[in-house]
């Protein structure tokens, strides 16, 4: 059983890192000011916006011209990453 646990671990961390590149992805594609109606730009943002959209109401607080949104994603991913790791072991 515990091998389960371990497995599915890992496919969460895999799942993480995933994310973690479409985020980036995401954050590249706004900087450069990519075509909305490129298929690969409409599929990273319909990947991250419902991601995001939790987090907005948040980090709109926080004054400036950033989307601070995508940072604080990584930052509860890098997190749970390490939780789960540390419960692996």
């Amino acid at each position: 059983m515990e091998s389960i646990g371990v497995a599915l671990g890992q496919v969460i961390l895999v799942l993480f890192n995933m994310i973690q590149i479409v985020i980036f992805l995401s954050v590249m594609i706004s900087w450069v000011g990519a075509d909305p109606s490129n298929p690969i730009v409409s599929m990273v943002r319909n990947i991250t916006e419902p991601l995001y959209r939790p987090l907005r109401p948040l980090t709109k607080k926080i004054p400036g011209p950033i989307d601070w949104a995508p940072m604080v994603l990584i930052l509860i991913i890098v997190f749970l990453d390490r939780l789960i790791r540390q419960w692996m072991r």
